[in-house]
């Protein structure tokens, strides 16, 4: 390192603006925190390596040039998006509702199955809806499909009970009125000795 280098970088204004720089990207990714720094005191360098002792004035007008610490590190990565955590879950949670709301969609059209599928729609948008989920909306509608689909299965399935239940019983006219035959067959009587 020369002594041009050692002394720009070793001004105490300029050691104060990199530890600013460097708490301001704490939360940043750490290599491109490292990039960062490594850039901004390279140009620092550059830019005063002309002077043996550079002036307060001189040291300033190069910070000033750089701007605050704040808008290098607003434009810095945050460790967040690389390490895959907060932002990465929003995203993935943007799609939750959709998924619930066509998922439910499906569940009408597959009989009594579906029914299992409105249920898990129903529970997961209701806990959802409870929580900050976004697209509230959707998840109101995965909601009212879910039970639509289980009231339509529950008809379902009273109807097809109601038709097992009758189906071996037929109807017969004579004359004025209806009369009921079954077609099950009887149980005869043990006879008595």
């Amino acid at each position: 390192m020369n002594k041009a280098r050692h002394t720009a970088l070793t001004h105490p204004l300029v050691v104060a603006y990199l530890g600013d720089l460097e708490r301001a990207l704490s939360s940043t990714d750490p290599q491109e925190r490292l990039d960062t720094l490594t850039a901004v005191t390279e140009h620092v360098t550059e830019a005063l390596v002309g002077n043996a002792h550079p002036t307060t004035e001189q040291v300033q007008a190069v910070l000033d040039e750089l701007g605050p610490v704040e808008r290098i590190a607003n434009a810095a990565t945050p460790a967040s998006a690389v390490l895959g955590s907060p932002s990465d879950d929003t995203e993935r949670r943007q799609w939750v509702a959709p998924t619930l709301l066509a998922v439910s969609i499906v569940s009408l059209f597959i009989p009594f199955v579906g029914a299992l599928l409105a249920i898990a729609c129903l529970v997961t948008a209701i806990v959802l809806l409870r929580g900050d989920a976004p697209r509230r909306g959707m998840l109101r509608a995965a909601i009212g499909v879910s039970i639509a689909t289980l009231v339509f299965t529950a008809l379902a399935a009273f109807g097809l009970l109601a038709w097992t239940t009758f189906s071996g019983s037929s109807v017969t006219e004579t004359g004025d009125s209806e009369v009921l035959t079954s077609t099950i067959p009887a149980v005869e009587a043990p006879a008595e000795p």
